[in-house]
C-alpha cells in the first residue's frame, strides 16, 4: 500500500473557504481507481494566527495507482486549487510505502 501525503499551509484568511473546497476535492481523488481512503489531519500545534497547517494522507493500492493519478489527473486537479487560491497556500507532497500497521 502507498500513502500519498499532501502537506498544506493555508492562509487563515481563506481557511474556511479552502476547507469547503478541499473536502469535495478529496472525494474526487477517492473516485479515481486505486484510491482506498483519505485522512484529513489538522496540525494544531504548529499553526500560527496567519497560517493553518493541514495534511491529507491518501491511501492507494500500489505505485501503479499513484502513477495513473499523476499521469492522468494530477495536473487538472492541482490547477483548480491554484486558480482559486493562488498565492494563498503552499503545498508539498511525499509518497510513502506502508511497511506495517500496529495497534493494541
Amino acid at each position: 500500500m502507498i500513502v500519498y501525503e499532501v502537506n498544506l499551509e493555508v492562509n487563515e484568511t481563506i481557511f474556511k473557504e479552502y476547507i469547503n473546497w478541499l473536502k469535495p476535492h478529496i472525494n474526487e481523488l477517492l473516485a479515481i481507481e486505486g484510491f482506498i481512503k483519505a485522512d484529513l489531519l489538522f496540525d494544531r500545534f504548529n499553526e500560527t494566527k496567519e497560517v493553518r497547517k493541514i495534511t491529507v494522507a491518501y491511501y492507494l493500492t500500489d505505485y501503479a495507482a499513484y502513477d495513473n493519478y499523476v499521469n492522468n489527473y494530477a495536473a487538472k486537479l492541482r490547477e483548480d486549487a491554484l486558480r482559486r487560491f493562488n498565492g494563498q497556500f503552499n503545498s508539498s507532497r511525499r509518497v510513502l510505502e506502508l511497511e506495517g500497521t500496529y495497534s493494541l
